[in-house]
C-alpha cells in the first residue's frame, strides 16, 4: 500500500495517541488478539486490516474515521460521558476522570488549560470536607438518586470509600502543569449551594455550614499561594526551593468561563468541554482542538496575570473572592 494510505494514517494516529514508554506493537496485538508479528504486518500495511479491525481499534481508541480521514470537513466528532447511563455512578465518574488526568500526565511535555466558570473542580478534592460536600451535592442534586432523597449532610459523615481516590485525583492533578483563567464570579456557585441547603434545611448543624467557609477560606489561600510562587503545590507543602509543576493564573473579569479545558500531550491538543453539570466531551480532532488552543491563547493574552507577577492585583483579586465568602458566612451563620 502507497505510504499516504488511508490504513497508514489510521496506524500513525493510533500511535499518536499512546505515551512514549508505551510499545505500540504489543498494544495493537492485544487489542486484535493478534500476534506481535501480525500486528507488525498490519502496522506496515503488509497485510490489510479488515472492517471488524478497524471497528475494534475505533472503539478502543476513541477514534472517528470521518474527522481522521476528513470525510465531512464541516463536521466534528466528540466521545462523551453520560450521567443518565444505567450503569453510572459517582464512583465510576471519579474513575474515569482519573483515568484522564493520568493519561495526561503520561505524556511529555503535558498541560492542561482550563478557563473556570467556578473552582476548578480538581482543588475540592485537597480537603475532604468541601469534597464530602460536592460528592453529596452532585449525588443529590445533580445525579439524583433516589437514597439520598431525604438524605442532610455533615462533614462528619462517612465519605472514607472516596478518600484514596480523591487524593490520587488531587495528587495527579497537582503533577501536571496548568494555566487557570479565573474570574471573581468564580465562588459564586458553590456559595449558592451551601445557602440553598442552608435554606432547605439540609445541613445537620450550623457547625457544619461553618466548616465548610473555614475550609474554603483555606482552599484560597492555597490558591493564592500557589499563584505567588508560580507552582503548584500539595497541602500544607511549603514553595521554598519546590520545583514542581508550573503553574499560571490569569484573571478575566469580562470572560466567565464554561469549564473548558485543552489538555496538551505530546505534540497533541485534546479539547474538553463540560456539559450538564458533571458530564464532558472530548475531540481528537485536529482542527477544532488547533481553534480551540488558539482561542484558549487569545484569551489569556487579553487577561492579567497574577502569578509570580503584579501582586497588587493578585491579592485584591483574592481578598474580592475572600470578602464573598465571608459576606456569604455572615449572611448565612447570623
Amino acid at each position: 500500500m502507497g505510504g499516504d494510505s488511508a490504513q497508514l494514517i489510521f496506524f500513525k494516529h493510533i500511535k499518536s495517541l499512546l505515551p512514549a514508554h508505551i510499545s505500540f506493537v504489543d498494544t495493537i496485538a492485544d487489542v486484535l488478539e493478534v500476534s506481535n508479528d501480525s500486528a507488525y504486518r498490519r502496522i506496515r500495511c503488509e497485510t490489510h486490516i479488515t472492517l471488524e479491525e478497524v471497528k475494534i481499534l475505533c472503539q478502543k481508541f476513541k477514534i472517528s474515521l470521518d474527522n481522521l480521514l476528513h470525510l465531512n470537513s464541516s463536521s466534528f466528532v466528540f466521545v462523551s460521558t453520560l450521567t443518565n447511563n444505567t450503569d453510572f455512578n459517582y464512583e465510576k465518574w471519579l474513575i474515569s476522570v482519573l483515568e484522564v488526568i493520568r493519561r495526561v500526565k503520561s505524556f511529555e511535555p503535558c498541560h492542561m488549560s482550563y478557563l473556570a466558570k467556578e473552582f476548578p473542580f480538581f482543588y475540592y478534592f485537597l480537603f475532604p470536607e468541601i469534597a464530602a460536600f460536592k460528592s453529596f451535592f452532585f449525588m443529590k442534586s445533580i445525579l439524583f438518586y433516589d437514597e439520598w432523597k431525604g438524605a442532610k449532610f455533615s462533614v462528619m459523615d462517612d465519605y472514607s470509600q472516596y478518600h484514596q481516590i480523591w487524593k490520587d485525583l488531587f495528587d495527579t492533578f497537582v503533577s501536571i502543569p496548568g494555566t487557570e483563567i479565573w474570574n471573581v464570579e468564580n465562588v459564586t456557585s458553590t456559595l449558592r449551594q451551601i445557602e440553598f441547603y442552608h435554606e432547605t434545611g439540609v445541613f445537620k448543624s450550623a457547625n457544619d455550614m461553618g466548616c465548610l467557609f473555614d475550609k474554603l477560606s483555606e482552599m484560597l489561600d492555597h490558591i493564592q499561594l500557589q499563584a505567588e510562587y508560580g507552582v503548584k503545590l500539595q497541602a500544607n507543602q511549603k514553595p521554598t526551593g519546590f520545583s514542581g509543576a508550573g503553574y499560571n493564573l490569569y484573571i478575566n473579569e469580562l470572560i466567565l468561563g464554561d469549564n473548558m479545558q485543552v489538555m496538551q500531550l505530546g505534540d497533541k491538543y485534546y479539547t474538553y468541554l463540560n456539559h450538564t453539570i458533571l458530564n464532558h466531551m472530548m475531540t481528537t480532532d485536529e482542527r477544532f482542538n488547533s481553534y480551540m488552543k488558539g482561542s484558549m491563547d487569545s484569551i489569556v493574552r487579553k487577561s492579567i496575570p497574577i502569578s509570580k507577577v503584579n501582586e497588587k492585583e493578585r491579592l485584591i483579586f483574592f481578598n474580592r473572592l475572600k470578602a464573598k465568602l465571608e459576606n456569604a458566612r455572615k449572611r448565612i451563620l447570623v
